[in-house]
């Protein structure tokens, strides 16, 4: 594995993770903590975060979110 160019932490797992936060409202957090990161201003589905309506959806749109990170070499902490 190459080396990485940034390193951002996202807070995922534990937003991912937590029951009383509807799908909605993860997608809404993810596109804001995506807005924040300058890496990530070019994912072209970052505002699509914030019309996620159910887990699959989310889970779409993380694993392309994964994958624009491995490409631009982005280290999701």
């Amino acid at each position: 594995m190459g080396r990485w160019r940034y390193t951002v932490t996202l807070g995922l797992e534990s937003l991912l993770d937590d029951e009383s936060t509807t799908v909605e409202q993860k997608g809404w957090m993810i596109a804001e903590r995506l807005d924040r990161e300058a890496c990530f201003h070019s994912f072209p589905e970052r505002a699509a975060f914030r019309m996620v309506r159910d887990t699959d959806k989310l889970d779409q749109l993380l694993a392309r979110m994964y994958d624009y990170a491995d490409r631009y070499r982005i280290w999701i902490a």
